[in-house]
């Protein structure tokens, strides 16, 4: 039986570490995102999902993905820009919600992008409202998160061609998780001293 962390776990963890921060590369955006979990009795905390509402200028339309998005030259900084775009994206505000840390920074393999990643824990019973940027949203227990039969190598469409990607499944009729999202997911898991099942 694995013993699960809680967020006071988390924090704990994430504090001990230095984040490994990348430069922006030649022609690269910016980006941050909110990695926001709650609390619940059993199966460890709970981490927010949200599937991008399908659009054709949008490079992650209809994927999964947490609440973030572009770093805009107003910001103070990536953690601030991952708390505006969650406002914007699934109304949670998360000035007042406890930091737990920052993962490493990410460089996106298809998509000439660097983003940040930043943990939080919110009260359980906070409301998820999205814009017209989500289409639907995910709370997944870390116990869920864990089970091997979840995570696998999956064939998905990347600007119309198929490409095999390491994945998480969450459920039928909900799209695989992948690339950028799926890297910052594992990137957390390892650093809570989690490993997923062989």
């Amino acid at each position: 039986m694995i013993s699960l962390p809680n967020c006071d776990d988390i924090a704990r963890t994430l504090a001990v570490r230095r984040p490994q921060l990348l430069p922006p590369q030649a022609a690269q955006r910016c980006a941050a995102v909110a990695l926001v979990l709650r609390e619940q009795q059993q199966g460890g905390p709970e981490i927010l999902l949200m599937q991008r509402t399908v659009h054709r200028h949008d490079p992650w339309s209809g994927n999964l993905s947490f609440p973030g998005g572009r770093i805009d030259p107003e910001d103070e900084s990536a953690c601030a820009a991952a708390k505006r775009e969650t406002q914007e994206e699934v109304a949670l505000d998360l000035e007042d919600a406890r930091l737990l840390g920052q993962l490493d920074d990410e460089y996106g393999v298809r998509v000439p992008i660097r983003v940040s990643g930043f943990v939080f824990e919110v009260e359980t019973g906070v409301s998820v409202q999205l814009n017209n940027e989500a289409s639907r949203y995910f709370w997944v227990p870390f116990s869920r998160l864990l089970e091997p039969g979840n995570h696998a190598s999956r064939t998905v469409l990347w600007e119309g061609s198929p490409v095999t990607v390491s994945s998480f499944h969450i459920a039928e009729s909900v799209p695989p998780l992948w690339g950028l999202t799926y890297r910052f997911l594992i990137q957390l898991l390892r650093h809570t001293g989690l490993t997923l099942p062989a």
